[in-house]
């Protein structure tokens, strides 16, 4: 063909292997004489005659398909609207952004925010593979993120991890990307913490009491209230100049109420003890049946030749319905400006002798409740607020 051709170059590394092939890509005025039109570069032949050149050498074509694969920049938060501001500053927003990930133990896909995330570390003495938090014991940046290595996620819940720890279940509900980075060499040699409730939930309350004692030393960060029922709330919500500090002279966007105390009560004590009984009865009833197994098995019986399928565990034995066994959970709000508020109990989360170490030096330990008024800045400490609170959660009595 008329006019300049590409350099081909053969490479033969062995005589029964294939030919490989490489060309050099040309680009710019290494395409000899050119002229474009709206969307196609044409090559003007040394016959005068143009030839459309190959999408991928034509620069108009790479540089409309560069728009869709380039990253868009960041937001400006100069330029939002109104209801981007206040989106801007919800956690709630926040954590349902976060990427979506599988737990391991329930194989439910949900964000990211609101899973646990554990790594293999080598043990310093030893040098085993231990299962460890490491997120919680580090920043959120996106780069030290990336350099924990592939993670074993589940659902950031207290009866989680505990159920993973019975019985080694997490040892069967690792993923292959997590089996891979370990090696299947160390795989047998992994160590999960027998305490590894206590240590997660002291990890995470170490976080809490940091990020509350960066806005406990801060003017107008936190704002004092009576109580958090509807009327103190919304009380603060209209009175102008109310002396917090803040200096805008504004009610205070009430965004969620720390209450200094607790808030469980007898009826959570009979829930309890309730648990207690149950389980202890779902126990036997389950042990009864094993030992029972020969007469409760239907495919033990006599003339019985098929084997049990593949989803079959034993024998059935009397229980609890679901709704009785596993309620809802219970998470304590209170109604401000006609919307739900989220209300924290800091002595429940925290305990109560963390509590007494937070409020040792402050000028609210003569405060029974305060509101964190909305804003991107409390955005964080909301965020590790739910985390505590969905690990601690349980069912209300």
């Amino acid at each position: 063909m008329p006019g300049r051709s590409l350099p081909l170059r053969l490479h033969i590394s062995n005589p029964q292997c294939r030919y490989k092939t490489t060309a050099a890509v040309l680009r710019g005025d290494a395409l000899g004489p050119t002229q474009q039109s709206a969307h196609r570069t044409h090559r003007i032949l040394k016959t005068g005659e143009t030839l459309p050149l190959p999408p991928l050498l034509d620069p108009l074509v790479l540089e409309q398909r560069s728009k869709w694969t380039q990253p868009k920049k960041p937001p400006d938060a100069k330029t939002f609207t109104p209801f981007q501001k206040k989106l801007y500053a919800t956690p709630y927003a926040h954590m349902l952004a976060s990427p979506v990930r599988q737990c391991r133990l329930t194989h439910i896909l949900l964000p990211s925010d609101l899973l646990l995330s554990l790594h293999a570390r080598n043990h310093p003495g030893t040098t085993d593979p231990w299962i460890l938090p490491v997120s919680a014991t580090t920043t959120t940046k996106k780069k030290e993120k990336q350099q924990l290595g592939a993670p074993f996620r589940f659902i950031n819940r207290q009866v989680v991890l505990e159920e993973l720890g019975r019985r080694r279940k997490w040892a069967h509900s690792m993923g292959p990307r997590f089996e891979e980075a370990v090696g299947k060499t160390r795989l047998s040699k992994i160590v999960w913490r027998e305490d590894m409730v206590d240590f997660v939930l002291g990890l995470m309350r170490k976080r809490v009491l940091g990020a509350l004692r960066w806005g406990f030393g801060r003017v107008g960060q936190y704002v004092p209230v009576a109580s958090p029922r509807t009327v103190d709330l919304e009380g603060m919500m209209t009175q102008k100049g109310n002396g917090n500090g803040n200096g805008n002279g504004k009610g205070v966007d009430v965004s969620c109420v720390l209450v200094l105390g607790t808030l469980k009560t007898h009826a959570e004590d009979l829930q309890a003890r309730c648990k207690r009984i149950s389980d202890t009865l779902k126990e036997l009833a389950t042990s009864t049946a094993e030992i029972l197994r020969p007469y409760l098995d239907p495919h033990r019986q006599k003339g019985v030749t098929h084997h049990p399928p593949w989803w079959y565990r034993g024998p059935l034995v009397p229980t609890l319905q679901p709704r009785l066994w596993i309620p809802p959970l219970e998470f304590k709000t209170t109604v401000c400006g006609g919307k739900k508020v989220p209300v924290y109990s800091l002595c429940d989360l925290l305990g109560e002798e963390n509590l007494n170490e937070l409020l040792a030096d402050s000028k609210f330990k003569d405060d029974k409740c305060l509101v964190i008024p909305r804003g991107r800045h409390n955005v964080p400490v909301e965020t590790l607020l739910m985390e505590l609170q969905a690990f601690l959660a349980s069912p209300g009595p």
